[in-house]
């Protein structure tokens, strides 16, 4: 029974619409990134962080990058999310009813790194449980990534090998980020 007042969200159509206005803040054509990953293959995450007595000496989830294309989350009012940004750790505080969006490694590809994946770990607290509701959009495992050709150029090199997203995914899964980013290993040159 839907509450009153209370919508209902299609997650799929708030990424691809970001992704859209990614591709139009980059002055390409609005579906540049939404085609370069192609149907969308969508998991929802739903993680409980229980109260620590000594987080100081616990960490949530280790800090990593997503490997699809985007990640929206939903978190509760208890803090617990850091994101990464020149060697320090900033808390995502939450707020009412608004979405994190946070970019993830495949968007970094397709950008050519214009747009970078977000780095990011949950911290846990001693004074209370953390919920946290994350939608990750993201390619299908057979879909092949690279640069979009309209974004590499002579003045602009591609920055990223082509990798097959099913691929990228098994290596995520069987050796982990292991303390750096996955995406690291695509990139082209020193």
């Amino acid at each position: 029974m839907k509450k009153k007042g209370k919508r209902s969200v299609d997650w799929v159509l708030v990424a691809q619409k970001l992704l859209g206005i990614f591709s139009e803040s980059l002055g390409l054509p609005p579906s540049c990134l939404k085609d370069a990953v192609g149907e969308f293959y969508q998991n929802i995450t739903v993680s409980y962080y229980p109260p620590c007595p000594q987080p100081d000496l616990t960490l949530g989830l280790q800090a990593h990058s997503d490997f699809g294309a985007l990640t929206l989350l939903i978190q509760d009012q208890v803090s617990g999310l850091e994101v990464l940004k020149d060697s320090h750790w900033y808390t995502v505080d939450p707020l009412p009813e608004a979405i994190v969006v946070l970019v993830s490694d495949q968007t970094e590809i397709i950008t050519n790194g214009n747009y970078r994946s977000a780095v990011h770990r949950e911290v846990t607290n001693s004074t209370g449980a953390r919920l946290s509701v994350a939608t990750f959009h993201d390619p299908s495992k057979t879909r092949n990534i690279s640069p979009a050709a309209v974004i590499v150029s002579q003045s602009s090199p591609s920055r990223y090998r082509e990798v097959n997203y099913g691929d990228y995914m098994s290596r995520w899964y069987t050796k982990g980020p292991e303390g750096k980013r996955n995406i690291d290993s695509l990139l082209i040159g020193p």
